[in-house]
């Protein structure tokens, strides 16, 4: 990123040998110069904590890699991947809204369909999980 801040420096060297005599180019010319250091110090500090963040998340890395060898006592190639990723026992209807616990509404004010444990009822009505918007149910849905 000194190689940023160098050019900007280079680009305000030019800009002050030019000489300009009228004074509203001058201080816009100043200005963007100045607003160009400004961003090349943003852009410096950026690279410096992604490169300190990057270093971090390597360092966890191999730490999480020796733990997994010390936990699961085996070692992990690409390929070993596959049989560790079976699926198969996914239960679908784990998560059946249609149940008799749940009452289904669109919400009036995000218009997002909503699903509510009739526990979570207060009087006919609840609170939209999404909008915080109070929803009022019919009688006949609640039981």
């Amino acid at each position: 990123m000194y190689d940023i801040s160098l050019k900007v420096s280079y680009v305000k060297g030019l800009v002050e040998g030019l000489e300009i005599e009228d004074e509203k180019v001058k201080r816009v010319l100043s200005e963007i110069i100045s607003i160009l250091d400004d961003m090349a110090d943003a852009i410096n500090d950026l690279k410096m904590t992604i490169d300190d963040t990057q270093e971090y998340v390597e360092c966890i890395d191999e730490d999480l890699g020796e733990l997994e060898d010390d936990f699961y006592d085996m070692d992990y190639e690409d390929d070993d991947y596959d049989e560790y990723d079976d699926f198969d026992d996914y239960d679908d209807d784990e998560f059946d809204f249609d149940d008799d616990d749940f009452v289904e509404a669109d919400c009036p004010n995000c218009r997002e369909t909503v699903y509510i444990d009739k526990d979570f009822l207060d009087d006919g009505k609840a609170e939209c999980p999404n909008c915080k918007a109070t929803i009022v149910f019919d009688d006949a849905e609640n039981e």
